[in-house]
């Protein structure tokens, strides 16, 4: 069974609301491209995407999500702080959002089968393959570190992505081992 899902972080932060002035507008680009159509997805060799009984993985074309919690890089889960990061997806295969002053952007595409969450217990095979590439955002400074320092976390954590999975309406990033890195409510 194919199934077609978009993702597309579409969330800007106003240069204001991250409470200082730019001081330079360079972009960063990580990754490589997707070598499939954006938006596509890889048909699996797993039986069970067309088995009687397989589950259709949800659409995420043209939503949009405010992360509300981040593994940090000492593994402990933190609140954003004193920032809207924000991720969307669209049908285009293009993501965006905001890491919390600054913007990024970049491809996406899905891979695999959807194994919804379903046991109240984390497993890393929830949800579905996710590739995130071609990341590149802008590079503008605020007046606060600490923002500074969690945009920097948050960039980190998207090249790291792996799987997706929804968890009580909630997105959730997961890295290729299914590893938690950051959760999302709807926006």
């Amino acid at each position: 069974m194919r199934r077609n899902l978009s993702l597309i972080l579409v969330a800007a932060l106003a240069l204001s609301a991250c409470g200082g002035a730019a001081t330079d507008s360079t972009t960063t680009t990580l990754g490589t491209p997707i070598t499939s159509p954006p938006g596509s997805t890889v048909p699996s060799d797993d039986p069970t995407t067309t088995a009687a009984g397989a589950v259709d993985a949800p659409e995420l074309g043209g939503t949009s999500w405010n992360v509300t919690d981040y593994r940090t890089p000492g593994g402990a889960i933190t609140n954003v702080w004193k920032t809207d990061v924000t991720i969307s997806f669209s049908a285009d295969g293009m993501v965006s959002g905001s890491a919390g002053c600054n913007e990024y952007q970049g491809m996406w595409a899905v891979s695999g089968t959807w194994n919804p969450f379903e046991s109240g217990v984390p497993d890393p095979e929830d949800g579905q393959e996710l590739t995130l590439s071609s990341l590149s955002w802008t590079e503008m400074a605020c007046d606060d570190q600490a923002i500074m320092e969690q945009e920097g976390e948050i960039l980190d954590l998207l090249q790291q992505a792996g799987r997706w999975v929804l968890i009580r309406g909630n997105f959730n990033l997961r890295d290729a081992d299914g590893s938690f890195l950051f959760e999302a409510e709807p926006a």
